[in-house]
């Protein structure tokens, strides 16, 4: 497992066991600090997707928004798209979506 797994099971471990401990001994207020710690714990193992920042000419991007508006799609999603396709006209790939979906 990696690191970025197993940090949180650990901080969730612990919070279930404080959790445990502080209920056998009655102690409601450190129960609600231990599960505020698990539920954070928790979110940690959740994974942030980071996007590239991408300069676009300003057409472009107004271009974006308004099929954006217009359907039912994000604008990133519409972009991924778009340079799916490009990338595909210039390597002469038949499938032009991406294969990380």
């Amino acid at each position: 497992m990696t690191r970025a797994l197993v940090v949180p099971a650990l901080v969730v471990l612990v919070a279930v066991i404080g959790i445990i401990d502080a209920a056998t001994g009655q102690a409601w207020d450190l129960v609600t600090l231990f599960a505020a710690v698990g539920v954070l714990g928790a979110l940690l193992a959740v994974p942030v997707r980071r996007r590239r920042p991408l300069t676009l000419r300003i057409d472009l991007f107004r271009f974006l928004t308004e099929r954006a508006d217009a359907g039912d799609e994000s604008v990133g999603r519409i972009a991924d798209r778009a340079v799916a396709a490009y990338r595909a006209a210039l390597t002469g790939d038949i499938d032009p979506t991406p294969s990380s979906q």
